[in-house]
């Protein structure tokens, strides 16, 4: 407003909102999902589909006159017109029965991230020279291939097991991971993103009695509804940015690239043992 009236200021009584703000336009988005399945044979299913997922800006988009009462004061403004972000996602695989038990299911998927949201220096701005603000910058790509086993029940064990190769990558992994480089120019450059897992295992298997099954002593089955269930998750590590010397204030010499190195591999083991009792027709305990 001060170039329209240098007394136009936003601290004076006088101040008119309309010369400088306007009303948020609402969007429309379409978000088409399209799924395909045909059958090859009465063991093997081909599928794909097609999704467009959009989801509106989770956050620096709230912004009220106070935000911009000092706005010569040098601080990051959130932007309430922000555009919502967008995921285009495909995926075709190949599902086939491997026994009258077990099958096995092959996919390979690909993501767009559209529009996400990352901080920007707004330059040669009359009266304030730049600030800091969020525009709809970035985008990515997500591309993998997984492999899954299930196996039903047969007699005692079920089980699923799962193996994933991803390969993610984009100019930014959250709403301010470039905020540094930014200052200096709006680059957008593709690196590994901070949830970028190259392999992942997964393992279930469940070994369980019936009511009806299992062991007797003194002519009762002990172990009728008892179970143990084994869960394993073997990740490899995500990236992030080393330095040459760690410190919890302050920044030290980047070696190698942003998100250039690797963190060990992550295992995890959940198990679980459980029985259940029952007391009466209507109620148990499951203990």
């Amino acid at each position: 407003p001060l170039l329209v009236d240098p007394n136009a200021r936003i601290q004076s009584e006088n101040f008119n909102p309309s010369i400088s703000f306007e009303d948020y336009k609402p969007q429309i988005n379409w978000m088409p999902r399209l799924a395909f399945s045909f059958p090859i044979s009465d063991d093997a299913n081909f599928f794909a589909h097609y999704d467009v997922l959009v989801q509106r800006p989770p956050s620096s988009t709230i912004a009220t006159a106070l935000d911009y009462f000092d706005f010569e004061q040098d601080a990051p403004r959130n932007n309430p017109n922000l555009r919502p972000e967008k995921t285009v996602d495909y995926e075709v695989g190949f599902r086939q029965v491997v026994s009258k038990t077990s099958a096995i299911k092959i996919a390979i998927y690909y993501k767009e991230l559209r529009d996400m949201i990352q901080s920007r220096t707004f330059r040669y701005v009359a009266t304030v020279n730049s600030y800091d603000s969020f525009d709809n910058l970035d985008f990515g790509t997500v591309k993998g291939f997984t492999f899954q086993y299930d196996l039903r029940r047969t007699g005692n064990i079920s089980a699923n097991l799962n193996y994933t190769l991803q390969f993610a990558d984009g100019t930014g992994s959250d709403s301010q991971s470039n905020e540094s480089l930014n200052r200096r120019n709006n680059i957008r450059n593709l690196i590994p993103l901070n949830f970028d897992e190259r392999h992942r295992f997964t393992a279930s298997i469940d070994y369980r009695y019936d009511d009806k099954s299992g062991p007797e002593l003194f002519g009762k089955k002990i172990l009728s509804n008892f179970g143990v269930n084994l869960q394993a998750i073997t990740v490899s590590g995500r990236p992030y940015s080393a330095r040459t010397t760690p410190t919890r204030f302050g920044s030290t010499q980047l070696v190698g690239t942003l998100n250039g190195a690797r963190l060990p591999w992550n295992f995890t083991l959940n198990l679980r043992i459980d029985k259940e009792f029952r007391i009466n027709n209507s109620l148990g305990l499951n203990v």
